[in-house]
């Protein structure tokens, strides 16, 4: 008795060493009992799925006595994976749903089971295929009852770490039809990283928001795939890894749309460096000097650039997709294929600007510098920061503009005249001489009353056309 409490502290002490991090290693089950009962197995998991009608989804109850058995390589450990644990034999894997809480006590990962199949019902929740109980109104499967789960599962020796994942690129796994016999197993790709705009971020918003997040990771070709996490995991509010390496995880899908679900985030170790890593880090007034002069440049492979945005994309003055950002060099225009998860004013930004466009906008009669065709996958952000602004008057800004395109300056003594409202083209006017302050009319501010009297300007140097001109980001640049 003595050595039992012994070996029971051992245990407790070593599971509370554990699971006090965030990054969990799976614990032993209390029962690692090594005895098999050996049951006779009738069918492997694929051929018990091929039962199951996908084309019209509805459930089928398993009438024949069928046996499976395979080891559990996802359990409800972590909260990513509620009242179901997956089992994967040889052949392919299977959600299971059982009614009942805990379940990683008796089947956690690494413990063989034999399921007795009859009775239950084969079912799918967005085309992914589950075993589980009678089907309700609306065909989906309920758990397998708390008091029924001895006369369908036999639990067998525990056998940690014996199914290895499968190693696959994300290429080879975002189509879900010719990758069936995949589905429900556990996987691993060697090189993926996050998405650079979601670093930093959380695992999964708060279930209150959402019950689950899609966060897309991503090989250096910028292949995608999602990585669905529930907003009731015990790791949803940890945050993104910023680096690049392996990641275990069950492939699964949800209609069309292949996903991962990692069972904690020991499954993600992105520790190496970035594929951005590789690239040439360049100032951005180089970037601005490979401009020929009129229409589309094509930039080099291995490039990146690193500075502070600039631009208030919340107040609505700049183009959704567009971001101002500069360096200690100078400033230019990234124009991104979305609006969305795009930088914010102050973050320090690290863009992969490797095979991108450089133009002008508009194309023709001269106008602002950008660099056009990035995906949100282009950047991430390194940190936070500040530009103080170049100080100087109108005629200075007149004179140097194209060197001074898309940084902040800052004007005093200015004279704002055109109209009642920002909204719209204004002549500003200090001793020096005048420009134009162009407001967009879904600014936030756009219909907010000019000022009659003189005031000192902070601003983005601008041109559209034959225009030179200036933007401010909301009305605390204006003083």
């Amino acid at each position: 008795m003595k050595k039992l409490i012994t070996y029971l502290s051992l245990v407790l002490l070593i599971t509370a060493a554990v699971t006090s991090c965030v990054k969990q290693k799976f614990d032993a089950p209390p029962d690692s009992t090594g005895i098999d009962p050996n049951l006779p197995v009738n069918s492997t998991i694929w051929q018990l799925k091929q039962k199951f009608n996908a084309v019209s989804g509805i459930p089928v109850e398993i009438t024949d006595d069928i046996t499976i058995s395979g080891i559990v390589v996802a359990d409800d450990r972590s909260g990513n994976f509620y009242k179901q644990i997956i089992v994967q034999d040889t052949s392919s894997g299977i959600v299971v749903l059982i009614g009942r809480a805990s379940l990683y006590n008796d089947f956690p990962v690494g413990r063989k089971i034999y399921i007795k199949c009859k009775g239950l019902y084969l079912g799918a929740y967005g085309k992914f295929i589950q075993l589980g109980y009678k089907p309700d109104i609306s065909n989906s499967l309920s758990d397998i009852p708390s008091t029924k789960i001895v006369n369908y599962i036999v639990k067998a020796s525990f056998i940690p770490d014996s199914i290895k994942p499968k190693v696959v690129s994300i290429n080879q796994l975002t189509n879900v039809v010719t990758n069936e016999k995949l589905l429900g197993t556990l996987i691993q790709i060697d090189e993926a990283e996050f998405e650079g705009s979601v670093i930093g971020q959380p695992y999964a918003q708060d279930p209150n928001i959402a019950s689950g997040t899609d966060r897309m990771i991503e090989d250096c070709a910028l292949t995608q795939i999602i990585v669905r996490n529930s907003g009731y995991a015990s790791f949803k509010n940890a945050l993104l890894p910023a680096g690049k390496g392996p990641i275990k995880a069950i492939y699964s899908r949800y209609n069309s749309d292949a996903q991962l679900l990692i069972r904690d985030t020991s499954d993600v170790q992105m520790y190496g460096s970035r594929c951005s890593g590789n690239l040439n880090l360049v100032t951005i007034k180089s970037i601005r000097q490979m401009f020929p002069g009129s229409g589309n440049f094509n930039l080099g492979n291995e490039l990146k650039i690193k500075g502070i945005v600039i631009s208030d994309k919340s107040k609505g003055n700049i183009s959704a997709n567009n971001i101002a950002i500069q360096d200690a060099t100078g400033g230019i225009v990234a124009r991104f294929t979305t609006s969305s998860g795009l930088p914010s004013l102050g973050d320090e930004v690290e863009i992969n600007v490797s095979g991108a466009v450089l133009s002008e906008y508009p194309t023709t009669g001269g106008g602002v510098l950008q660099i056009g065709g990035l995906s949100t996958g282009k950047f991430i952000k390194t940190g936070t920061g500040s530009i103080t602004p170049r100080v100087a008057t109108i005629k200075q800004i007149n004179d140097s503009l194209e060197a001074w395109e898309s940084t902040l300056v800052s004007v005093s003594g200015v004279t704002l005249t055109g109209g009642a409202t920002y909204s719209g083209s204004k002549t500003a006017t200090d001793a020096s001489g005048t420009i134009t302050l162009y407001t967009m009319s879904g600014a936030t501010f756009a219909t907010s009353t000019l000022p009659t009297t003189p005031v000192s300007l902070v601003a983005i140097v601008g041109q559209f056309a034959a225009t030179k001109q200036l933007s401010i980001r909301s009305l605390t640049d204006v003083q």
